[in-house]
């Protein structure tokens, strides 16, 4: 973690491994719950296979720690937050199957085992994608705890739609497709990019959409299900902002420097398909100083909000578990 030593970011009696495991086991708990087979029974078994294969939960742990965050009560918050928290990682797990297949990132293992279209073929991969992210509105606004106000839902599933869509992860999916692989054989509605040096300003707007976008969202949803004041709301959505440009550059070092066993996927996929990663431009170390300038913005940000201090230390936590991961 960074050299900073402000008492808000840590705790003798916090235990984040111990918090992750009990977030993990509730979040684990509402997608089996509400995420039980109906016909046709392929397709729930193939939703099933991607959304209940385990991972990190990053982004639902984040949403459920923003919550707390910005209340008084853990318990009152996470009951708050849950249905968002399954929400957006029923999401998450459309994106992955989506990203996996031939036609994106053509990859074989997710998680450390095959990926959905290698199990379930290609067509089945789609669609159960496709039906996930339905899944994930339809239970973000029938399961919403009756302690939050109709309107906070609905602005949440509001903004939702716009972090998975066009406006977010899937435009920044597309304007990482277009600048994917310049100067190979690719299609003609890139190739006019071909000559565009790819700088930080491009770098930003991608992984600002494809990832930070559902990052940002996780902080600001959680935030937002629990009433916090626009000053709150403000302070989270810039810790989200941070957290996401983070995440996303430590995940780029990672594929140069992590292996098929720690990471669960294949690495070198980004350096093979001359993707636009941090590290392409600006090589490893300048990809690391730049993490480092991140996680001290991100502590002094959190350090002096107003927030519920015990809540803090998981927030410190998470964003220095996404920049300093093996996975």
């Amino acid at each position: 973690m960074s050299s900073i030593k402000a008492s808000k970011l840590s705790s003798a009696t916090f235990d984040f491994e111990q918090y992750v495991l009990d977030c993990k086991t509730q979040i684990e708990h509402s997608l089996d719950l509400w995420m039980k087979p109906h016909e046709p029974e392929i397709l729930w078994e193939s939703m099933r296979y991607s959304v209940l294969s385990g991972g990190k939960r990053l982004r639902a742990i984040l949403c459920m720690a923003a919550a707390e965050a910005c209340s008084k009560d853990r318990e009152t918050a996470r009951k708050a937050v849950m249905p968002c928290a399954a929400a957006i990682e029923i999401v998450h797990a459309m994106s992955l199957i989506h990203d996996d297949l031939p036609c994106m990132d053509n990859d074989d293992l997710r998680r450390g085992k095959p990926t959905n279209h290698k199990v379930f073929g290609e067509a089945l991969a789609l669609l159960a994608g496709d039906a996930l992210l339905m899944l994930a509105l339809e239970i973000l606004l029938d399961r919403s705890d009756a302690s939050v106000t109709p309107k906070n839902v609905m602005a949440v599933a509001s903004e939702l739609t716009r972090a998975a869509g066009a406006l977010g992860m899937v435009g920044g999916q597309v304007l990482d497709l277009s600048y994917t692989g310049q100067g190979i054989e690719r299609t003609n509605a890139f190739k006019a990019l071909d000559n565009i040096a790819i700088d930080e300003a491009i770098l930003g707007t991608i992984h600002k959409k494809k990832t930070g976008a559902m990052i940002r969202f996780s902080a600001w949803s959680g935030a937002k299900l629990a009433s916090a004041n626009e000053k709150q709301l403000s302070t989270i959505s810039e810790f989200g902002d941070i957290l996401g440009l983070a995440f996303q550059i430590a995940d780029d070092l990672l594929d140069v420097t992590g292996d098929v066993t720690t990471l669960g996927k294949t690495p070198g996929k980004d350096e093979a398909s001359q993707k636009a990663t941090w590290v392409r431009v600006f090589g490893v170390e300048k990809s690391q100083s730049r993490l480092e300038a991140l996680e001290k913005k991100g502590l002094e940000l959190i350090s002096a909000a107003d927030f519920n201090a015990d809540a803090v230390p998981a927030l410190a936590a998470i964003l220095n578990y996404a920049i300093h991961r093996k996975n």
